[in-house]
C-alpha cells in the first residue's frame, strides 16, 4: 500500500521553478559570513572538483546539469549546521549575472541543503518505502506475555543505507512534511500489523503536526484499517513531542475523534515535563507511559523514585493502565513490579525488530 501523499501548503521554491532539484546547468553563488567559513567551504568545494570563481564578496560555483543536489549535498556535509545557517546562496540557470529579481530568492545554505535532500524524502513517502519495527509491551508480572507492539518509524537513505529515526525526523519537520511522514509511517504501521497475532495491540506514534489535517488523516487511517480488516480496538494512538502541543483543547477534540472510531489513545513521555502531566486530566488518556529519563536508575534515586511513584498512583486513581518504558536492568523491572505497574517496555525485555512481513525496500 503506498502512501498518496495530501494537498499540503506549497512551500517557498528557493531555486529554478518547476522543480526545487534543479537539473539545468546553472550558476550556485555563495555568501560566507567570515573568512573562516569560507575556508572551510572553499575546501569542500575543491575536494569536489568544482570549478570556482571567487570574488572578494562571493563564491561562484559552475554547476552541471543536474549536480546542484550533489553540490549542496557536499556542503551540508562539510559545514556545520551552524555555519551552513549563516552562509547565503543562490542558484541561477545559464552562465548570465543574477537579475534584481533573482536577488529575492536567497536563503541560506541550510535551506537549500534540505532542499536538496526533500527529493529523497519524498520518494520514500510516495513509493512506500517508509517502514516499521515493532518494540513489545509486555505485561510487568510476566515478561513473556506481550501485550501490545508500538510501531517506530524506519527508513532508508538515497543509497540504501539504514536512518536513525531521528534524522528523518529532523529533515521531515525541516522541509515541513512531517504531516505526509506521519501519514506514511501510520500506513506502514497498519500494514504490517495486519501480520502480527490478532489478539496483539498495535500502539502508532501521534505527533502534534497531525493536527494540521487531522480530518483528513482520520479518514485516511480508517480507509486503511478496514482495508486490512482489522478491528479498530486493535489500535492505540500514543502522543508523543508533548511538549510540542500548543493547543491542547485541539489536540482533545482530535482524539474524541479517534476515540468514537473505536481507538483508544496513550500519552508518551509522562514526567518529562509539566505540560506532559497537566494533559493527563485534560486528556484522560486509556494508557500513560513513564519517560525513560525518568526511570532509568529509578531504583537508586529517592527523587525519581518518589515522582514516578506518585505518577503510577495517579494513573490507578484515573483508572488508566501505567507502561513503564526504558527499562534496561532487572532492578528497574523489580522497581516497576513493586510499585504496581501493569506493563513495561525496553531493552532489557527485547530491541525493536522488523514485523513478520517486513522486506528490504526495493
Amino acid at each position: 500500500m503506498a502512501a498518496h501523499l495530501p494537498n499540503r501548503q506549497a512551500r517557498p521554491i528557493l531555486l529554478e521553478s518547476p522543480s526545487p532539484r534543479a537539473t539545468e546547468a546553472g550558476i550556485l553563488y555563495i555568501w560566507f559570513p567570515d573568512p573562516g567559513l569560507r575556508a572551510t567551504g572553499l575546501r569542500v568545494l575543491r575536494a569536489g572538483r568544482r570549478k570556482l570563481e571567487l570574488s572578494a564578496s562571493c563564491v561562484r560555483v559552475a554547476v552541471g546539469p543536474g549536480e546542484l543536489d550533489g553540490c549542496l549535498l557536499e556542503l551540508g556535509a562539510g559545514i556545520s549546521p551552524p555555519g551552513t545557517r549563516r552562509t547565503r546562496a543562490l542558484f541561477v540557470t545559464g552562465d548570465q549575472a543574477p537579475a534584481l529579481d533573482d536577488f529575492g530568492r536567497v536563503a541560506s545554505l541550510h535551506e537549500l541543503h534540505v532542499l536538496a535532500q526533500t527529493g529523497w524524502l519524498i520518494d520514500q513517502l510516495e513509493h512506500g518505502r517508509i517502514t516499521s519495527h515493532f518494540h513489545p509491551i509486555v505485561h510487568v508480572a510476566d515478561t513473556s506475555r506481550i501485550f501490545a507492539h508500538e510501531a517506530l518509524l524506519r527508513g532508508t537513505g538515497p543509497d540504501g543505507e539504514p536512518l536513525e529515526p531521528l534524522s528523518i525526523l529532523q529533515l521531515a519537520r525541516e522541509a515541513g512534511l512531517m504531516a505526509e511522514l506521519d501519514l506514511a509511517a501510520c500506513r506502514s504501521a497498519i500494514r504490517e500489523a495486519a501480520l502480527l497475532d490478532a489478539n496483539v495491540t498495535v500502539f502508532i506514534n501521534f505527533s502534534p503536526g497531525m493536527m494540521e489535517d487531522a480530518e483528513s488523516c482520520l479518514r485516511a487511517t480508517v480507509a486503511a484499517i478496514d482495508a486490512a480488516g482489522l478491528q479498530h480496538d486493535r489500535f492505540v494512538f500514543e502522543v508523543i513531542e508533548a511538549d510540542r502541543i500548543g493547543d491542547a483543547a485541539q489536540l482533545k477534540r482530535v482524539l474524541d475523534s479517534y476515540r468514537r472510531d473505536g481507538f483508544r489513545v496513550a500519552l508518551d513521555d509522562l514526567g518529562a515535563g509539566w505540560s506532559t502531566l497537566t494533559l493527563v486530566h485534560r486528556l484522560r488518556p486509556d494508557f500513560i507511559k513513564l519517560d525513560r529519563e525518568l526511570i532509568r536508575e529509578v531504583h537508586r534515586d529517592p527523587v525519581k523514585d518518589l515522582i514516578a511513584s506518585k505518577l503510577l498512583e495517579i494513573g490507578r486513581g484515573l483508572g488508566i493502565r501505567t507502561i513503564v518504558e526504558g527499562v534496561e536492568h532487572r532492578a528497574e523491572l523489580s522497581w516497576a513490579r513493586a510499585r504496581g505497574a501493569d506493563f513495561v517496555q525496553g531493552f532489557l525485555i527485547a530491541r525493536p525488530a522488523p514485523g513478520p512481513g517486513w522486506h528490504a525496500p526495493g
